[in-house]
């Protein structure tokens, strides 16, 4: 998708007539047929109401012959018997209803087909679409019809097998790609099993390692429950002072159902007494694998204390999970099913990653401007180690004339989304973060990622390329790397390795760095020369010829 497509719509000032011409991008190039029609605003979120469509009729023979296509392949991998060792084969089982052998056979056979895979017993079979699911579980009208309108007609691997879980009432443990719909998955049988409003208290937690990820989830709830009346809010630092201040004068939480948060704001509420989760049904952990590590941990097992309802149904869901993290999940859910979508620990196969050698620090600007000069399509992602060196490299693309805005830990909320919501209508075309946006913030319309620093780890590389190639749209991947990250390139080797790409074989043969190593580059980034340079302006000498005096030019900053 072109960015005069995703731009149109947009309104365009004239300071940036340069930096148009240094991402390629005119006016006057017609619009893709596909996308004639103006859009008000680049919808990265997918919170924007959706557009009427066109073509259904199309669309729908369409989605019949991928559902055909996926059919036939499951059943000629269907008459090598079942699915992978470990995989459960669903013979009845809380679900509610028996299956065939030869219907265990094809439901083993499609995740052998999808790379689904599956471990646990009593699974039930994958639902391939929306009307399907509905039929089967007797859905209500109006999440049939919101999943519908949010482009759910035909579900994702990891939504075709961990809703049907959910819905079963199993508690499940999945890991999938960035970009692969986990959200939507525990979102819909969240929905489902709250049916309709009590307005007694909250019944659902859904639990997020940062606030901007809380908050789209909170949109992604909004959107699945139009027309339900079921309540969902945000824990924001005004409605938790307006608990605190409330107390023995009425439950502030009493007219929402939902909840959706950070970990350590909902423990100060539990330790103050200023909410009870006892009445909590469903708990959802979103990036399970942040949030089970050290720093969040002890706050996640108070909340799992607070959530004390026998028939609560608990839930984790990651792009990433390690060894250490699934054994530390037995601990916390009641005989869970592991979903495991394609490779663990991969990214999306639909991103084209590319590793560059730029020599020294003093390299990745030129290569960075290289790139620019040959032309790149925005939206574009820039992560940086720090947000120090954001800055310093914000300053760099301002002087360049480039579009470009910075987001890091230290800003506020407000500026924060501000930034986000800049980024997002295309007010911003180029977007400088740390690792707080690495985390399952979803960009769909992101074409391009530039790792500007190194990752600390393959676990940071996975999340940070997944904020492209998002809802099956292709995207790019371009990591720098200098002679002070050459002994890391094995492990993110190994994950563009997993993920389909070429890799040198060089780096797959590098020796691998120890254990003790590894985690103190997870904590402590490397010290890195500073990326500004001194800009000066010369002024005219005087008559005299005195030597010119120079004058620091003063850098814009970040609105």
């Amino acid at each position: 998708m072109s960015f005069n497509a995703l731009a149109s719509g947009c309104r365009f000032g004239q300071k940036h007539r340069d930096a148009r011409q240094l991402f390629k991008f005119s006016s006057e190039d017609p619009a893709p047929t596909a996308y004639a029609a103006p859009v008000p605003t680049l919808d990265f979120f997918g919170d924007a109401p959706a557009a009427p469509a066109d073509g259904g009729e199309a669309k729908e023979k369409a989605a019949a012959s991928k559902r055909r296509r996926r059919r036939a392949a499951a059943e000629a991998e269907g008459s090598a018997g079942g699915g992978e060792e470990g995989e459960g084969e669903a013979e009845g089982g809380a679900w509610g209803g028996g299956m065939s052998e030869r219907e265990v056979a094809e439901a083993n056979a499609l995740r052998k087909a999808l790379r689904i895979h599956v471990y646990g017993s009593g699974v039930p079979p994958p639902v391939e679409g929306m009307r399907q699911l509905a039929e089967r579980y007797r859905l209500a009208a109006w999440l049939v019809e919101n999943a519908a309108s949010a482009g759910y007609d035909e579900l994702t691997r990891v939504q075709m097998q961990a809703v049907p879980l959910l819905l079963a009432g199993r508690e499940v443990l999945a890991c999938a790609p960035t970009g692969s719909g986990k959200t939507a998955a525990f979102v819909m049988p969240l929905l489902a099993r709250l049916a309709r409003p009590m307005r007694q208290g909250v019944r659902a937690v859904a639990i997020s390692p940062t606030q901007e990820l809380a908050r789209q989830t909170h949109r992604e709830i909004v959107k699945l429950g139009r027309g339900s009346r079921i309540g969902a809010c945000v824990l924001t630092k005004k409605l938790a002072a307006a608990a605190i201040a409330a107390q023995g004068q009425g439950d502030v939480f009493r007219r929402y159902d939902v909840l959706v948060c950070t970990p350590l704001r909902l423990v100060s509420l539990l330790k103050r007494g200023a909410i009870a989760l006892d009445g909590v049904r469903v708990l959802v952990l979103d990036e399970a694998d942040k949030l089970l590590a050290l720093g969040f941990l002890e706050q996640v097992d108070e909340i799992l204390a607070a959530c004390s309802s026998p028939d609560v149904q608990r839930c984790l869901f990651s792009a990433t999970m390690m060894p250490s993290i699934e054994e530390l999940s037995d601990t916390v859910l009641r005989q869970p099913v592991r979903v495991v979508v394609g490779e663990k620990n991969a990214a999306a196969e639909i991103i084209e990653q590319k590793l560059v050698f730029c020599g020294r620090e003093d390299g990745k600007i030129l290569a960075l401007r290289q790139m620019v000069r040959e032309g790149i399509k925005p939206p574009v992602l820039i992560f940086v180690q720090s947000k120090e060196r954001a800055m310093q490299l914000f300053h760099e693309l301002v002087f360049d004339g480039i579009n470009v805005d910075v987001i890091h830990a230290e800003r506020t909320p407000a500026q924060r989304d501000a930034t986000v919501d800049k980024f997002r209508s295309g007010k911003v075309w180029v977007l400088i973060a740390t690792e707080l946006m690495a985390r399952g913030m979803d960009f769909k319309g992101v074409s391009l990622v530039i790792n500007f620093d190194f990752p600390q780890s393959t676990v940071s590389y996975i999340h940070r390329i997944g904020r492209t190639g998002r809802a099956g749209r292709p995207g790019r991947a371009v990591t720098f790397f200098t002679e002070a990250d050459v002994e890391q390139l094995r492990a993110i080797a190994n994950v563009m390795k997993a993920s389909g790409c070429d890799v040198p074989p060089w780096m797959l043969k590098m020796k691998p760095l120890s254990k003790n190593k590894r985690r103190q580059r997870a904590t402590k980034p490397i010290s890195r020369k500073p990326i500004v340079k001194k800009r000066v302006r010369e002024e005219a000498s005087d008559a005299k010829g005195a030597p010119r005096k120079t004058q620091k030019r003063k850098p814009r900053q970040p609105d």
